[in-house]
């Protein structure tokens, strides 16, 4: 999951802790019990958002706080990825999702 998230051993420690991060969240949806369709498209979106985070976040140490108060990166989504309103909505409601787990499971 992380492959393209890093540049060398620091940013690969932080790559590893935001993959981690995000795999227990796609386990939590998966728990759930929603569609295969939408958990894929979450997948793809917590990609998206480790990929930006850890190109674009400039955080020197990881903690789950960086994910609170998204959606972020919506800029370089629409920029890199789509600018349509279905795919950038779809990107917002996995950062909204995240949000919640990160409360439920009193991360932040």
């Amino acid at each position: 999951m992380i492959e393209d998230w890093y540049w060398d051993d620091e940013s690969h420690a932080f790559a590893r802790q935001v993959g981690t991060l995000l795999l227990e969240f796609l386990n939590y949806l998966e728990w759930t019990g929603l569609s295969e369709q939408t958990l894929r498209k979450h997948e793809q979106n917590c990609w998206l958002i480790g990929k930006f985070t850890c190109d674009y976040g400039s955080f020197k140490t990881y903690t789950p706080a960086i994910f609170a108060g998204g959606p972020l990166y919506l800029s370089e989504f629409r920029r890199k990825v789509s600018s349509s309103a279905n795919a950038v909505n779809s990107y917002q409601a996995t950062w909204r999702r995240l949000g919640r787990f990160l409360r439920e499971q009193d991360y932040v």
